[in-house]
């Protein structure tokens, strides 16, 4: 039934594999406990007889279940596969060996299988299948991935198998993901100790292996090929260091590998490395590809660890050149306090010449290792050379790309910090002081400020300042770097001296000043505002939530109440103050367009025609009003209802004088000047002459043609 439900139910599948996952963690975790047997509570209410026997059963039907299991991961998508392979994992833990075994043929055979199947596709099919989304990953990926979470449970017999397995497919380089799978066995045979004599007896095959694949590796395989050599130099014997010089070219190009965790991983074999040559041996330097058979073998130590990495400086590319600086810079920093001065002193000298270099890719790596220096080395070494570095450095000072000034900058705030304002401005050129100058300015406006209690420059907040002000034994700050290298060489504020720096200066905080606005920046951009009514709260998910969201502060609405009801008495004058007899008031409301509209209770509507008239003439939608220049409006525009259109007019001796003019009109001659259309602001100059004649104020439009009133109540007709 289990099985049905993990075929067929694949919402459960989540939850049915984590409860099988801790059924066996859960008796394991009570087995591993030591000097507990009569501490139930600590064992969760179970003995470890009981647990004991617990594990037997399940081990009883452990070669079923992980057949279901390795069905279960064939179908289902890489993503949703990390239950399952947890789950299977667990279950390997407790298989008896001989099904383990027969487990493992059966994986084996069917990964041979799919190998030559895939190699039997045409090159377009596997781009189609590659391009593909959502669907599943080829047969032998699959396997591979089963494969390797076995390993560690086999016994030593089985170990030829794999390593004959990771042979084949490592040289694979038409299918990159497999190939870093298979570089995926050896630092997963590390995880257990029958693997770790494995990797001590198979050694020098795994060096040829890798050394031999070297050519064939594909990108996306960097990473995990690192972790694989680091492993193989942990096991590596003191008799076999010359594999240390072979392979070193390969991981110091890796040093400038885009992806972060290739670039980690070659540090980490960088300085792997070079604690192998300190603890001493031979490297027989004819055993080297790159070297003739007649080269004299030489001690193992970490000046001539340091020589290897530097002949890269020697590189015909500049590519290669910055990745042998910035591998240099990696195992000074780790070995600073091992290494002769002498040998530092050179090292030095040789990085100095190369700020001379027109190459930016060099200079930038030259850059980090002259903060590395000026950061870590001792003073008494770094002084003499204060006399041609900070003029090299100066040059740099004036170019803008890859942040090349900010870069100098933060290094001669550095050196001031360090040696002192006079000693960095006595071997400044004379044109670059300016920059000194800004510093020293900076420097001594902090320091008022500080001893002044003001907030700096930047205005940062009271909590800000609290926190700065926190004495140092608080709790320490979280660096954003992985490492204690990556922090000195690429951080920017107080805290990257603290792990090799023991200066108490009061203004050791000083340099902050450069970064602490754009942090400021993006804190405050993170922050979010939403602007909301009073009456509902805002919907997210609505169509116009994003417009009542932003990134600044909105500001308080002014509190504008337009009252659209007012109270008048029967005269229509408008009743202020609070009455409580309000059965005779009537609401005086606005519509739309802004105009007043009367109403009255049911109860005194019908006595409250005159009030009506009298409103709708004051505020209705008919009123007279003031257009452009203070010219009288009227409306008497055509609508439903009848009405004329509208009228504008001066005055009202404008109006007299056409109503004198329609008058003569009307007697039998032509009006003096008839009525002309107005070309000013305000006239309708352009309509036609049909159109251009007016009617008086207050006259009706008739059949027989205008009728224009007096204001005496007299009408003419033309």
């Amino acid at each position: 039934m289990l099985s049905n439900i993990l075929y067929k139910q694949v919402d459960l599948r989540a939850e049915i594999c984590r409860a099988l996952q801790n059924l066996v963690d859960s008796n394991n975790a009570i087995l591993a406990l030591e000097g507990a047997e009569d501490d139930l509570i600590l064992q969760n209410r179970v003995s470890k007889a009981d647990a004991a026997k617990n594990i037997k059963h399940l081990a009883g039907f452990a070669g079923n279940l992980l057949a279901v299991l390795f069905n279960v991961y064939s179908e289902t998508l890489p993503h949703h596969r990390g239950y399952i392979l947890k789950c299977i994992n667990a279950y390997l833990s407790i298989t008896p060996s001989g099904e383990l075994m027969d487990t493992f043929t059966k994986v084996t055979s069917m990964l041979e299988s799919s190998l030559q199947e895939s190699g039997a596709q045409t090159q377009a099919e596997k781009q189609k299948q590659k391009h593909a989304d959502n669907k599943m990953p080829p047969m032998s990926h699959t396997f591979m991935d089963l494969v390797i979470t076995i390993s560690i449970y086999l016994p030593r017999e089985s170990f030829a198998t794999l390593f004959n397995i990771a042979s084949l497919i490592i040289v694979k380089d038409d299918d990159p993901q497999l190939q870093k799978k298979a570089y995926k066995l050896i630092p997963r045979l590390a995880e257990s100790e029958p693997g770790k004599v494995a990797l001590r007896d198979r050694n020098a095959e795994l060096q040829s292996l890798l050394l031999n694949s070297a050519e064939k590796a594909s990108a996306p395989s960097r990473r995990d090929r690192l972790t694989a050599i680091s492993q193989i130099i942990e096991y590596l014997p003191s008799s076999d260091l010359h594999f240390i010089p072979s392979i070193l070219s390969e991981v110091v190009i890796c040093a400038k590998e885009v992806n972060e965790k290739a670039r980690g991983a070659a540090f980490d074999v960088l300085v792997l490395m070079g604690e192998k040559m300190q603890q001493g041996g031979t490297v027989a330097n004819s055993k080297v590809s790159h070297m003739p058979d007649d080269a004299p073998d030489v001690p193992a130590t970490l000046e001539e660890y340091f020589t290897m990495v530097s002949a890269g400086l020697a590189g015909s590319t500049p590519h290669m050149i910055s990745a042998s600086i910035t591998a240099l810079t990696r195992i000074l920093y780790q070995f600073r306090e091992s290494v002769p001065e002498p040998l530092l002193a050179d090292l030095v000298s040789t990085l100095d010449l190369f700020l001379t270099s027109n190459n930016r890719e060099i200079v930038r790596s030259v850059l980090g290792f002259v903060k590395v220096c000026v950061i870590s080395l001792p003073t008494p070494l770094m002084l003499p050379r204060l006399q041609t570095l900070i003029p090299n450095l100066m040059v740099w000072s004036h170019e803008h790309k890859a942040h090349f000034k900010a870069k100098v900058k933060h290094i001669i705030e550095r050196m001031i910090r360090r040696f002192g304002i006079e000693v960095v401005e006595k071997w400044c050129p004379e044109e670059d002081r300016k920059l000194i100058t800004n510093v020293r300015k900076t420097r001594e406006r902090r320091k008022r400020r500080k001893e002044a209690g003001e907030p700096d420059e930047e205005g940062e907040d009271d909590g800000e300042k609290k926190q700065t002000q926190q004495p140092a034994a608080a709790a320490p700050r979280k660096s954003k770097f992985e490492s204690e290298f990556d922090q000195v060489a690429y951080g920017s504020d107080e805290s990257d001296e603290s792990a090799v720096s023991s200066d108490d200066d009061d203004d050791d905080d000083f340099v902050a000043g450069m970064m602490k606005r754009s942090k400021r920046a993006g804190r405050a951009g993170a922050q979010t505002f939403i602007t909301e009514d009073d009456d509902e709260p805002l919907d997210l998910l609505g169509s116009k939530a994003l417009g009542n969201i932003s990134s600044t502060r909105p500001k308080a609405a002014k509190n504008v109440t337009r009252k659209s009801k007012a109270r008048t008495n029967e005269d229509g004058k408008l009743i202020l103050g609070d009455d409580d007899d309000g059965d005779d008031a009537m609401m005086v409301d606005f519509d739309n367009k802004g105009h007043r509209t009367s109403k009255a209770s049911a109860e005194d509507q019908d006595g409250m025609g005159g009030v009506d008239a009298y409103v709708d003439a004051v505020s209705g939608k008919d009123a007279v009003q003031r257009g452009q220049r203070g010219r009288l409006k009227f409306n008497n525009r055509r609508d439903k209802s009848g009405k004329g259109d509208e009228m504008d007019v001066d005055d009202e001796e404008e109006v007299g004088r056409e109503v004198r003019a329609a008058k003569r009109g009307a007697n039998g001659g032509p009006p003096r000047g008839g009525f002309r259309p107005r070309s000013g602001s305000g006239g309708r100059g352009g309509m036609a002459k049909m159109k251009s004649q007016r009617r008086g104020l207050g006259v009706g439009k008739t059949d027989g043609g205008r009728v224009v009133k007096s204001p005496r109540g007299k009408s003419f007709k033309r």
